[in-house]
């Protein structure tokens, strides 16, 4: 009996250590200045990211959103009017972003904006 509570315990105590070594929790990497222009009502927060995170992870962490192909149809269903020409756009850092929300990783200190705007 008592070999086999030994062999429990060390069974046991391996196991805690396997599932605190393993934890599943992302390391926070830093902070990013999100702003949401949502109709007339503007949303400037500091938020945070995890390491590795897009401009579209800071962004569904943060509002409801639909996108198709990495592209945002509407922000807390405030949506995009294609028959009107006017899209969601972002800017990172004060520059039109060059590709999708879902291709662009966030760094720490970064400034995004989201806003409405025809595209033309």
């Amino acid at each position: 009996m008592k070999k086999y509570l030994t062999s429990l315990i060390v069974f046991l105590s391996a196991l805690f250590l396997v599932a605190c070594g393993n934890s599943t929790a992302s390391k926070d990497e830093g902070q990013v200045n999100l702003v949401v222009t949502l109709d007339t009502n503007k949303v400037d927060e500091t938020v945070d990211f995890d390491e590795g995170d897009t401009v579209m992870d800071v962004l569904k962490d943060n509002y409801d959103v639909t996108e198709k192909d990495g592209f945002i149809t509407a922000i807390d269903g405030v949506s995009q009017d294609e028959s009107k020409g006017l899209y969601w756009m972002f800017d990172v850092n004060g520059e039109m972003a060059p590709k999708a929300a879902d291709q662009i990783e966030v760094k720490d200190g970064d400034v995004i904006e989201f806003y409405q705007e025809v595209y033309k």
